[in-house]
């Protein structure tokens, strides 16, 4: 893969910092501009190829106001935010450059690339920068996937937002009882260490960063309706005296998700648990 010149806005950020020891590796040259950097954001797209906005999403949506129009027809413009509607539309608005919304599904603490999720969502690709785009990730050991930024958000209100709001209420009960980590692990099964250590992971990180993840996304609320509503379904289940009608209940639910996966599901996890316990 022929080198290229990538500039990081926000790059003096966790994400920011993690990309650009990535590009670095990769063989391509990085620049990074931060609010308190010499070098501009206007800089970037003077003097690079690639322009990736590493910020939050309200910060981002400015920033590609701000420098999309002086942006050449053969950039590409990329961020890297956890919601896609609003800024792919935002950046494909003010830039005549290729636009590829790109969401990293991990964060700054992780090690490497290999088997991480990334996911694209191409607005503008006439001089065929996706390809490159997924080529340098998939290099890296990526799983990379094309989605449309509406279905990209409605996603992501699955698989972040309900994630983290359960995450929080788990949190906000172990603190009204009173239960503190180093008294919970003294019973606790590996599975309930493990959430407990959710808990604590999420806590140590940018707060801001999860409330937005959370209640920025206007797919939660409904995500999150329809968790409360399985909740309770499953209260009169487990809670109705009836031992065969919760049996049922758990049949009915395997069935939907395979003996094939679970079992699969339970080698991994032990895995994740033998792994925890060795360190």
């Amino acid at each position: 893969m022929d080198p290229v010149t990538i500039g990081i806005a926000g790059g003096t950020g966790g994400m920011g910092q993690w990309f650009q020891n990535y590009f670095t590796q990769a063989g391509h040259a990085v620049r990074i501009a931060g609010r308190k950097t010499e070098v501009t954001y206007e800089d970037l797209v003077r003097d690079c190829d690639v322009v990736i906005l590493s910020m939050p999403q309200k910060a981002a949506m400015a920033v590609a106001g701000r420098i999309g129009p002086a942006m050449r027809e053969d950039q590409l413009l990329m961020d890297f935010c956890s919601q896609k509607a609003g800024i792919v539309a935002a950046m494909a608005g003010a830039t005549r450059a290729d636009v590829i919304g790109t969401h990293p599904m991990f964060g700054p603490s992780t090690a490497s690339l290999a088997g991480q999720n990334i996911i694209l969502c191409p607005a503008r690709n006439s001089h065929n920068w996706l390809s490159w785009v997924e080529r340098v990730f998939a290099d890296g050991g990526a799983v990379v996937t094309r989605m449309e930024p509406e279905e990209h958000d409605r996603k992501m209100a699955l698989a972040q937002s309900l994630k983290h709001f359960l995450t929080v209420s788990l949190a906000r009960m172990l603190q009204t009882l009173d239960i503190r980590p180093d008294d919970a692990f003294l019973y606790a099964t590996p599975i309930f260490r493990l959430n407990i250590n959710l808990i604590g992971r999420l806590l140590a990180q940018d707060l801001s960063l999860y409330a937005d993840l959370v209640s920025g996304n206007p797919q939660a609320p409904v995500v999150v309706d329809r968790f409360l509503a399985a909740m309770e379904e499953s209260r009169r289940a487990f809670f109705s005296g009836d031992e065969q009608k919760a049996a049922d209940y758990l049949t009915e639910i395997r069935k939907f998700f395979g003996d094939d996966f679970c079992k699969e599901a339970l080698e991994e996890t032990s895995r994740v648990i033998d792994a925890m316990y060795r360190s």
